[in-house]
């Protein structure tokens, strides 16, 4: 909930990217997907592709510091995998910029 006040978000097609600072040595990632984007079998795949794009992109380009949520869409089930790593990695990128020239 803290992390959706922030105001710091960037917004996809497949998603929505939220992110604010945590105070911590780490990062932290949580994911969410409602009743929007489809039945429990399409919110787990949904949660689950953004596990593994989490694991790809938070883990290689994530600040320490720094909460990030992702909230699922419904074309999400249906994206390209190599164009959500891209627009994922553009936005965690966006977000890191945001939030370094805000905690300046």
């Amino acid at each position: 909930m803290k992390v959706a006040r922030s105001g710091f978000y960037f917004k996809l097609e497949t998603m929505v990217v939220q992110c604010d600072l945590n105070r911590l040595d780490h990062w932290r990632v949580g994911f969410t997907a409602s009743r929007k984007v489809g039945n429990a079998v399409a919110r787990n795949k949904c949660k689950r592709r953004m596990r593994a794009l989490a694991d790809e992109v938070v883990a290689s380009i994530g600040m320490k510091g720094v909460d990030y949520v992702f909230v699922a869409r419904s074309a999400l089930r249906f994206a390209d995998w190599s164009s959500l790593l891209d627009d994922t990695r553009r936005a965690v990128l966006v977000l890191n910029r945001k939030l370094l020239k805000c905690s300046k």
